[in-house]
């Protein structure tokens, strides 16, 4: 499918409907579900079909409209899927046979790459097959221009988390890499960008849930732990509730709870009564030993934990939401070891690119294939990657040892022969339409492992039945490219936790300096700001599993004029009175639409004691003859490292057959 110069924004706003991706196609619906998604996508496949009216190279990260799992990604994967199909048409044998091939080209498929090259001295041939349009997975870059000036952006995965537990290979493979974390402490990241410009973190409240707009300049949602720098504002929290328009009941119970008045009698009474915290929910919790009654202070709290968990608080255990900081628990879980003071001089989450993980992924990419970046001398660290133009036409060329070849939906991964004698494996893949077929010695399966069963349908059924069990958190980032920020400086807010609306974060660029880039410092200049939305389901206490496919069935049939809409009336709403106005204000908008987001990992109050040292995920990403498989699904948690290192892991298995 060619893509070459189409204004993505103009052609996808409010016409096409769109979910997943290849990795992890809907397994629910009904018939009028499947009905309405046949139509979508046939609607989806006459827009690749649609000859393209403007000029330019293929360049992904200057695409805006529908990104993440964008149209053309996913509608291949849903017929295998849910639809079951077998008949693809008649297959082109390509004649490639590769050392290795990768199917998913996220972080995890990139590393097991580059650790695949690395054993073999970069002499191997290796191909890595990606449904998407770009390369990272989740790591994706979103650029943006305005008033003559390029901006950029994360579209997914944000930064290196994680970090005291990273193995001895983590820290090498960022050392060959020329990524020096200690210069994003010290110099890419601007710690006093925040205060410099009078940024606290805020919450909003919206009229249509509270009757007026109303913004509190106090960081209540736990913005400025993950956004070093950012002001935390205020702490009389009896005057910031008194000022909210919440109900009187809930205003004295949320004051109650975050100031933690009259603890020592509730630990005294939780430590009589000695429950599991790992079974005894948080919500009950509150009732129980701070006697929280009213419905609004339970709806102001419950999408703190969201962004990190993907569930709300009515999801998390009292020894889970301990671990998140919730109100009502700090004391507890200082008082037990469970949450320590940060250090002096901890530099907090400060290790990011400009486009998050999406620069890791372009250094490691860059490192495997050097005529990526043409103009880009071939002995130089990452920062000289910060702003290259990158020429995806060297992705797939026939001189490369590694190759990557984009807009390439796997179907169907055999051994040729019994898996414990074969020495090939064949890959079929869907690409322009129509099945082709390579052979690798050894694959590797780096995709979302729930797609897993419906591609490599020979593995045992067990491996199967866990592999089917990771059901990803649903995520949306809407990046707006807004042509001045000087409302959001006025405000006083650069980051805002929004418990009722649409999307639940607002947040201003990172302050990340780095390869000639630099954070917008003149509020009259253009700037990215991100929204997210995690859909949690009116429903509580739902299991986990059941709130992403409900949410993910939601993301799936939204159009992209709902998800603007939504960014219009919210950000109206929190800067309005401060001069902002999304129609005159908004210079452009990617969605990243991620129907299947970050990895499941293990929630105590519904798994069953499963944890991330024995659970399901450990029998799904057994080896199986030549095929490994990857992906952060595998590691049961999405920080980079963990896809990174279940990368190596795969390269590894496959070095003992």
């Amino acid at each position: 499918m060619s893509k070459k110069g189409i204004t993505r924004r103009d052609f996808l706003n409010g016409t096409l409907i769109g979910t997943g991706a290849l990795t992890g196609g809907l397994m629910t619906g009904g018939a009028a579900l499947n009905a309405f998604l046949r139509a979508s996508e046939a609607q989806a496949a006459e827009a690749e079909a649609a000859p393209m009216t403007t000029t330019g190279p293929y360049y992904p990260p200057r695409w805006t409209g529908m990104r993440g799992s964008h149209p053309g990604a996913f509608e291949r994967a849903h017929e295998l899927a849910r639809e079951g199909r077998e008949d693809w048409g008649g297959v082109t044998e390509t004649g490639e046979e590769y050392d290795l091939i990768v199917v998913g080209g996220g972080a995890s498929g990139l590393a097991a790459a580059y650790f695949f090259q690395q054993n073999h001295e970069g002499n191997a041939k290796v191909l890595v097959l990606d449904n998407h349009d770009d390369f990272g997975g989740h790591a994706k870059r979103n650029e943006f221009e305005s008033a003559g000036k390029m901006r950029m952006t994360y579209g997914g995965s944000q930064g290196f988390d994680n970090i005291a537990n990273w193995p001895k290979e983590m820290w090498d493979l960022l050392d060959e890499l020329g990524i020096d974390l200690d210069k994003f402490e010290t110099q890419y990241y601007d710690h006093s960008w925040y205060k410099r410009h009078g940024l606290n973190g805020g919450v909003y409240l919206d009229a249509a849930t509270w009757g007026r707009d109303h913004m509190m300049a106090a960081d209540l949602g736990g913005m400025a732990p993950v956004m070093p720098g950012l002001g935390e504002g205020s702490k009389d929290f009896k005057a910031l509730f008194d000022a909210a328009p919440l109900p009187d009941a809930a205003k004295k119970e949320l004051v109650m709870l975050y100031n933690e008045s009259n603890v020592q009698s509730v630990i005294a009474e939780i430590d009589e009564k000695d429950p599991n915290y790992d079974t005894y929910g948080y919500e009950t919790f509150l009732k129980d030993y701070w006697h929280i009654k009213d419905p609004a202070t339970f709806q102001f709290l419950r999408k703190l934990p969201t962004d990190e968990n993907g569930v709300g608080a009515d999801s998390l255990s009292l020894s889970e939401a301990i671990g998140a900081g919730m109100p009502g628990v700090v004391n507890i879980g200082k008082k037990y070891g469970m949450i320590k003071d940060v250090e002096p001089g901890d530099p907090g989450y400060a290790h990011h690119f400009p486009d998050g993980n999406a620069g890791f992924c372009r250094t490691i990419v860059r490192a495997m294939i050097p005529g990526l970046a043409p103009d880009v001398e071939e002995d130089v660290d990452a920062e000289a990657l910060v702003q290259a133009r990158f020429d995806y036409g060297a992705l797939d060329d026939a001189e490369n040892n590694t190759r990557i070849r984009l807009n390439a939906t796997a179907i169907e991964v055999k051994h040729e022969g019994p898996a414990d004698a074969a020495e090939q494996v064949a890959v079929t893949y869907i690409r322009d339409g129509k099945p082709h077929r390579a052979r690798g010695k050894n694959v590797i399966l780096a995709c979302w492992n729930m797609i897993i069963p419906h591609i490599c349908r020979e593995l045992p059924d067990k491996q199967k039945e866990a592999l089917a069990m990771n059901v990803k958190i649903p995520y949306i980032f809407a990046n707006v490219m807004v042509k001045n920020w000087q409302a959001i400086k006025k405000s006083g807010v650069g980051a805002a936790y929004c418990p009722t609306s649409y999307y639940h974060l607002m947040q201003c660029e990172y302050p990340v300096n780095m390869g000639g880039y630099e954070a917008t410092e003149d509020a009259g200049e253009p700037m990215p700001i991100t929204l997210i939305r995690v859909p949690v389901p009116e429903e509580r206490g739902m299991e986990p599993r059941d709130q992403f496919r409900e949410g993910r069935g939601e993301i799936f049939v939204t159009e992209f004029e709902t998800f603007e809409t939504a960014v219009h009336e919210q950000l109206n709403g929190m800067y309005g009175a401060y001069g902002f106005d999304a129609k005159r204000d908004i210079e452009s908008l990617s969605i990243n639409r991620w129907s299947h987001g970050y990895s499941y990992t293990y929630f105590t109050m519904f798994d069953k004691g499963a944890t991330i040292e024995d659970g399901p995920h450990i029998t799904a990403r057994q080896r199986h003859g030549r095929i490994a498989i990857a992906n952060s699904d595998a590691g049961a948690n999405s920080w980079l490292d963990v896809g990174v290192v279940q990368g190596l892991r795969a390269v590894r298995e496959l070095a003992e057959t």
